[in-house]
């Protein structure tokens, strides 16, 4: 029996390949200790945490954690946010980070404990985004991000970071920086231009052939890769960077670049805002969610402004 009352921790032992079972039971142990009051549902397969957030706004409850990674704070939006703003505005959302990279966490790099971070009444509304396409049927299809989304070599990288197998997964576990290096220069090794069309708030982009497109409310990727730009995250607007077509061996050199965050400097590297951005290929080019494939364009991405307030 749900208690709409208590806050509510969706918890996913399966985050930081399988490192976060330990990590949730130490956490357990002091929220218990500290005689703190709440229920919590596991995660028993992909998609799960959406089909339990759905069940939790529907019990009534208003208070809603999450204990996992990027990919189950993700999952987690998705049953959120299909109720509509006038829902999720009323909902506070709070993260736990207990997975590979965490790059929500970097939204807010305060420094409190869990303890203290579940006992906060300190509340931020923020944006969220959507993204229209297609997905493998060639059928429509949306999907909400709360970090970022890329199309091109980003993207190609996201998805083999995120579905390592044998010894990358080992590296993964040793170290987050490592495996997303191997997973991007697998990507680069395999990349080709994208040939495209690029409209942001009516405007088009004048170029052509790119390598990546990102668009971003938190510009931090892979574990501490970065744009190097402060987003800010209740306007309305998402920042994007584009990277023009560039060969493999340029785009080796911009994986440093990525952890330094001064990829702007390079004059392939362009960035804007927008609230909305519209991207056209011919090409089937796999559409990346916080780490997760939405579907293929053309895509539309949009900003839903203040969505839902997270605590701090």
């Amino acid at each position: 029996m749900i208690n709409p009352d208590k806050t509510h921790i969706i918890f996913n032992p399966a985050a930081a390949e399988g490192l976060a079972e330990k990590r949730w039971r130490r956490f357990q142990e002091k929220l218990d200790s500290a005689s703190l009051d709440y229920d919590f549902s596991t995660t028993e397969a992909p998609a799960h945490a959406t089909r339990i957030a759905q069940h939790l706004v529907q019990e009534g409850v208003k208070r809603i954690a999450v204990f996992g990674g990027d990919g189950t704070i993700n999952e987690t939006i998705q049953g959120l946010a299909q109720f509509g703003q006038q829902v999720t505005a009323d909902l506070q959302l709070l993260y736990f980070p207990a997975g590979s990279s965490c790059d929500f966490a970097r939204k807010f790099p305060d420094g409190r404990s869990f303890v203290d971070r579940f006992q906060s009444t300190e509340t931020t509304k923020i944006d969220i985004c959507r993204v229209d396409c297609l997905d493998e049927n060639g059928q429509d299809t949306s999907r909400y991000f709360i970090n970022n989304s890329s199309i091109g070599v980003i993207s190609a990288a996201n998805d083999l970071y995120n579905n390592v197998t044998g010894f990358s997964r080992w590296v993964k576990k040793m170290s987050v920086d490592a495996a997303a290096v191997m997973a991007g220069a697998t990507a680069i090794r395999r990349h080709q231009a994208i040939e495209c069309r690029i409209v942001s708030d009516g405007k088009e982009w004048e170029g052509r052939a790119i390598s990546n497109i990102t668009v971003f409310k938190t510009p931090y990727f892979g574990g501490g890769m970065n744009y190097g730009v402060e987003c800010i995250q209740d306007n309305g607007q998402a920042d994007v960077v584009v990277l023009e077509s560039i060969s493999r061996l340029k785009l080796l050199a911009v994986i440093p670049r990525l952890y330094l965050g001064t990829v702007l400097n390079k004059p392939e590297a362009h960035h804007w805002q927008c609230s909305q951005l519209d991207f056209y290929s011919d090409q089937r080019i796999p559409i990346e969610t916080d780490g997760e494939v939405a579907g293929y364009p053309p895509a539309r991405y949009s900003v839903i402004k203040q969505a839902i307030g997270v605590v701090l």
